[in-house]
């Protein structure tokens, strides 16, 4: 008996393989994560709400993360598919909870889209020294921002691939930099005075003061690590086997954590978190930016320029690192009929699906430039509402894991604990949180921009578009039934074959001979 833990009945897409380096691949996942931006908009907020347990809370929070990027590698080496999530979901579990899963992505893609396009103004504004915005600068600043990304992804993926890593460098390189230089203020005795020493008990997870405040955590830290998946998408372009490229995934991540924790030592110890002191991470005017309050630390006025301008710079990259995994994972939801199939083109020059790219841009600048004319807190709360839905299609990679493999996977304690036992508890713990997230934005004060008859508007926004994706399901289950009959992408798990078949024997003959 052997395992036979491929996935069949995949079909090309017509992407070029090849078209991307297995270390842009890595980068790609880098950049979805956005370091400088994430940390620009998380660290303040994370300070203020956990202190200096901080980053124990980052890695306690990315160990169901990481379980997650495991449970990615095994799929993707199952199935190297573009579909990812959809696909997976639909083979593994079943085809309404693979399309849902996929509406997941799309919908957090679209949503990180705008939330990209929020910061890009707010940098835009400091780099030309505006203190008010006025709409036509949000319309101006976010009609570039998103045309140029869409453009830029839309050219192909060697392109954007490399466009992408060159800014991934520019980023990880001022962020390094930045880190360096904190770290050498603070053992030259120059942080600033409220700040307290290093200790190793911002290490100590029973010094986190209670669950709520790790709940809270836990959030903030969902919000900064998502995107390690967006270079499992272009696992048909990635050049070499599908083991490799099931690799970056993992290989991002664990990159993107040692960053995040090692720059929130560096700006705790230089900066601290007392809010009476003007040069804190938590103070009223730093903790919505505090990559730019230790850039004006270090630099002085003109470090927040320098700060904006990275900021954009990791925004910009981000954008195009989500826009090209949506709009494969739509044009494999079109390639099994799951979606209309104007969506499975794909350009015969670039080998990318420019239609669906485009239509994934104009739909971020869309909504962008409704909610931004509607009210800004109202973008704001569509920040904090990203992540639901990334939970959503987290839980069902990971439920899609253990469910593929749990046949073979038990036949090595390895394979049991890597493929089958850690995935589970991934999904369960991102449940877990899911749902009391979800419970948490339905109170009226949760968010800046109130609350529909008693509703919360950052649940309206995060949850009940997620669930607009059942309706849309429904529609498309009534004109189109075949993909949710289960005959375009059939439900299959991961089994044992008898060494007996003529096509094993005949490879073992050859291998003897």
């Amino acid at each position: 008996m052997h395992e036979e833990t491929q996935m069949h009945g995949l079909k090309s897409k017509g992407l070029r393989k090849g078209s991307v380096s297995r270390w842009a691949a890595v980068t790609i996942g880098l950049a979805a994560t956005a370091p400088a931006y994430s940390l620009a908009g998380a660290l303040g907020y994370g300070a203020a709400g956990i202190g200096y347990q901080l980053p124990i809370v980052f890695i306690l929070s990315v160990i169901p993360m990481f379980f997650v990027a495991m449970s990615y590698k095994h799929l993707t080496t199952a199935a190297p598919d573009a579909g990812t999530v959809f696909t997976w979901g639909t083979k593994a579990i079943g085809p309404r909870v693979g399309w849902f899963g996929g509406w997941a992505l799309l919908l957090g893609s679209i949503l990180a889209g705008v939330t990209a396009t929020q910061i890009t103004v707010i940098s835009a504004a400091v780099v030309f020294g505006m203190n008010d915005t006025p709409a036509w600068f949000h319309i101006t600043v976010s009609v570039i921002f998103i045309l140029s990304t869409t453009y830029l992804t839309a050219l192909g993926a060697k392109e954007s691939s490399r466009t992408t890593m060159i800014l991934t460098i520019a980023q990880y390189s001022i962020l390094i930099l930045l880190a360096v230089v904190l770290y050498m203020r603070v053992f030259q005795g120059e942080a600033v005075s409220t700040a307290e020493s290093f200790s190793w008990e911002w290490l100590n997870p029973f010094a986190i003061p209670s669950f709520d405040v790790f709940l809270k955590g836990f959030m903030i830290a969902l919000f900064i690590f998502w995107g390690f998946d967006a270079s499992l998408a272009m696992s048909e372009e990635t050049d070499g086997n599908s083991e490799q490229a099931g690799r970056s995934g993992v290989i991002a991540m664990s990159i993107t954590v040692f960053t995040y924790v090692l720059f929130s030592i560096a700006a705790l110890a230089y900066a601290g978190v007392d809010a009476s002191n003007e040069s804190s991470l938590t103070h009223p005017k730093n903790i919505d930016s505090s990559i730019t309050t230790l850039a004006i630390e270090i630099l002085g006025p003109q470090g927040a320029v320098v700060a904006a301008v990275v900021i954009c710079v990791s925004a910009f990259s981000a954008t195009m690192s989500t826009i090209m995994p949506s709009a494969r994972m739509a044009l494999a939801m079109a390639t099994y009929r799951a979606i209309p199939s104007r969506f499975a083109k794909v350009n015969a020059t670039s080998k990318t699906p420019k239609f669906t790219t485009w239509t994934i841009g104009m739909m971020t600048l869309f909504i962008y430039t409704t909610l931004s004319l509607m009210s800004e807190s109202i973008v704001e709360d569509t920040i904090l509402s990203v992540s639901i839905a990334v939970c959503t299609f987290y839980i069902v990679a990971a439920a899609s894991c253990a469910l593929y493999f749990h046949r073979t996977a038990f036949n090595h304690w390895r394979t049991a604990i890597s493929q089958v036992i850690l995935p589970a508890t991934a999904a369960i713990v991102l449940t877990t949180v899911a749902l009391l997230q979800a419970w948490n934005m339905l109170d009226p004060n949760y968010g800046s921009s109130g609350s529909i008859a008693g509703v919360g508007m950052v649940f309206i926004i995060g949850v009940m578009t997620l669930l607009c994706g059942v309706i849309l399901m429904t529609l498309w289950n009534i004109r189109e039934p075949t993909f949710f009959r289960g005959e375009t992408l059939p439900l299959e798990r991961a089994h044992m074959v008898p060494d007996t078949l003529p096509e094993i024997r005949a490879f073992k003959e050859t291998e003897e001979t």
